[in-house]
């Protein structure tokens, strides 16, 4: 079996997009993954980030989806704290019934204190609490049996027949398809995420600091899963990775470097990742002698971002994959590429039938 391509579509756009003009390269990025043959295409929520602009993953999931014909699509994730827990599982039942085995679902609590705010909360401390509880209500509404609840944080049920105003109500039937899948992000290297993705055998996906980092994720996840009685399976481990991929090693590290990718990470994620220490692992692995600060952008290039031609790319994944074990998928990260999408689309189409298609897993 091959190592499966798809993207995260964080977005990572540059601030002063318009919600449409994020809408109509979100729908024409999902057209130029399904073309080339990816399989998931996972769309972040955030609610007060300029620079990751998508508050209602769904609305284009159900637009992308009449587009495409074989890519899966997930949100990822909903922020479950923010939400009604009932009705966002009819809403996830509602639509994974719509797209059948091309649906699933990503949950998160919520990991940036602004959205935190803009939800009445002082911060991100309290939320995993509060997702738990969600989850429990949403597999309860799943059910389909009359229940009442009171809890922490929420208030829910479900109708049944004492319930009814007087006439017979039928009750609507949206619940998730059979064996819908769901899964978890992880980002530190003592993810808790992974832990609580195991215990519930929800699918692990690792954003990438380094192969220490990799490797502990897994662990993390594939014991949790053993302590709870399931089967671990690296096909179901997702890692997800910067790539630009061109005809020579300099080409593409010269797309990449003026593209919105090398954009997005200067003026982004470059201090978002010195300030939670997520380049330590990274820096261990290139063996350089060198502290955050000093980090520039041809490094990234280097030792960050798979980037180079297609061979280079092919063989830094299975250098990857000897040293940490393999996996079943990697995720594209996207970035904005709106004013320049040559370049970037060539990569993504390079990426999935030059480099993934010849890795086996």
């Amino acid at each position: 079996m091959a190592l499966r391509a798809g993207i995260f579509h964080t977005p990572y756009n540059k601030p002063h997009r318009t919600p449409l003009e994020m809408f109509e390269w979100s729908l024409d990025l999902a057209r130029t993954c399904d073309e080339a043959g990816y399989k998931d295409f996972l769309v972040g929520e955030h609610y007060t980030l300029a620079r990751e602009n998508i508050p209602v993953p769904e609305a284009v999931i159900a637009a992308a989806a009449p587009m495409t014909k074989t890519l899966r699509f997930a949100p990822m994730a909903h922020l479950l704290p923010y939400h009604n827990p009932a009705t966002l599982a009819v809403r996830i039942g509602w639509l994974s019934r719509v797209l059948g085995d091309r649906y699933y679902l990503g949950v998160a609590p919520g990991g940036h204190h602004t959205d935190a705010i803009l939800n009445g909360f002082d911060g991100i401390g309290g939320l995993p609490e509060r997702q738990l509880e969600a989850l429990d209500v949403m597999q309860q509404v799943w059910k389909r049996e009359p229940f009442k609840f009171k809890g922490n944080f929420y208030q829910a049920g479900f109708p049944g027949p004492d319930d009814m105003p007087g006439y017979n109500v039928e009750i609507a039937d949206n619940s998730p398809h059979p064996g819908m899948e769901i899964a978890v992000t992880g980002l530190s290297t003592k993810s808790p995420s992974m832990k609580f993705a195991g215990e519930r055998n929800y699918s692990p996906i690792s954003f990438f600091g380094g192969t220490a980092q990799m490797k502990a994720h897994w662990d993390t996840w594939s014991a949790a899963m053993e302590a709870s009685g399931h089967t671990p399976d690296r096909k179901r481990f997702t890692i997800c990775r910067e790539v630009f991929i061109a005809d020579t090693d300099a080409e593409a590290k010269r797309r990449a470097l003026s593209s919105g990718l090398a954009e997005s990470w200067e003026k982004y994620l470059f201090p978002i990742y010195k300030k939670f220490d997520l380049f330590a692992g990274i820096i261990a692995d290139s063996g350089k002698d060198l502290t955050p600060d000093q980090l520039d952008m041809d490094f990234l290039a280097e030792h960050v971002w798979l980037c180079g031609s297609p061979e280079t790319v092919a063989e830094k994944i299975e250098k990857l994959i000897d040293q940490v074990g393999s996996f079943g998928q990697l995720c594209v990260n996207s970035h904005d590429y709106i004013d320049d999408p040559a370049p970037a689309k060539e990569s993504l189409q390079r990426f999935a039938q030059e480099v993934t298609a010849k890795i086996e897993i």
